[in-house]
């Protein structure tokens, strides 16, 4: 190709790419067909004569989400890259990325449903605004007063203006006949009546440690000992697993909160975590089917699509 025509074929990339002219207009200026044109651009970039490079927007590492997204069939994957290897600043930016994400999905008419958890309570000083939507607790209570599933319920329908459904009742009780009553109380069941109405769930991924689940603290350490000798790795909502996914009842009578059927009934289930030692639960809940989102550090996300 002569210089004139390397000539041409840059200007007429600049038109296109930079000064943003369509290659109808490109194709009138040059007295050329639009097809003519159409095979300039490709030979450009073919060339090396263009060169496209897509910046990751903000914290997000998009390769990884992706590879995240197609190896569990994800609606929605967020890799989140934190400024350093501390689990308090994953945990920072995966709750920023997750409040981002809400922003970004929810219409309004929505109706949210929240699980208790550590990181999952740290949504709420993100979400600046929001539709309006209700906001119904899908389990019960446990961690500190101003860090559980009634609190977080409460701040954020404070921000989408909407009506709130409370929990009010321990995450695992002594027995089932226990739950049943608690079960019957109004309150308690309009909590669980509205959980049918749930579009979006946000819910915690638990590793079976007392530092990686709220609902291993709920239970004496007898009794989680034996749960890990049965075989179970992780939870969400209270919802026991093994390594591979498979449901482990455990608690199932005993656990205040949204049945397996009903969580798995929701259009849209986004689990959160951060932190190494939430690797192998993490792997654990996406194999189980039980979610259909993730907001992630890029640590976990590297390990589970491994």
């Amino acid at each position: 190709m002569g210089p004139d025509e390397l000539f041409q074929r840059a200007v007429i990339a600049r038109r296109y790419y930079l000064e943003g002219r369509t290659r109808v207009e490109i194709a009138e200026e040059f007295g050329l067909s639009r097809f003519k044109v159409a095979r300039m651009l490709e030979e450009a970039l073919e060339s090396g004569m263009v060169e496209i490079v897509i910046h990751d927007p903000g914290s997000i590492n998009v390769d990884l989400s992706s590879a995240l997204q197609k190896r569990y069939s994800l609606q929605h994957a967020y890799a989140v890259v934190a400024e350093s290897k501390n689990t308090a600043d994953r945990v920072e930016a995966v709750a920023k990325a997750m409040a981002d994400l809400l922003q970004s999905i929810l219409r309004e008419g929505d109706v949210i449903g929240i699980d208790c958890g550590r990181t999952m309570t740290r949504i709420a000083p993100y979400l600046q605004s929001l539709p309006k939507c209700d906001v119904v607790q899908l389990t019960g209570l446990a961690g500190g007063l101003t860090s559980n599933g009634a609190d977080l319920t409460r701040r954020i329908s404070e921000v989408t203006g909407g009506k709130s459904w409370p929990l009010y009742a321990p995450y695992v009780v002594g027995d089932a006949r226990t739950a049943e009553s608690l079960a019957s109380t109004p309150p308690i069941k309009d909590a669980f009546a509205n959980q049918s109405r749930v579009t979006c769930a946000l819910v915690s991924v638990g590793g079976w440690t007392p530092e990686a689940s709220q609902v291993y603290t709920s239970i004496s350490e007898e009794e989680a000992c034996a749960l890990y000798e049965a075989g179970v790795r992780a939870e969400t909502c209270g919802l026991l697993l093994d390594e591979d996914g498979n449901r482990v009842a455990g608690l199932d009578e005993r656990r205040m909160g949204i049945t397996e059927e009903g969580l798995r009934a929701i259009p849209t289930v986004i689990a959160i975590c951060a932190g190494a030692e939430k690797i192998t639960a993490t792997r654990a809940v996406l194999r189980s089917g039980l979610v259909s989102a993730l907001v992630t550090d890029t640590e976990i996300a590297a390990a589970v699509v491994d």
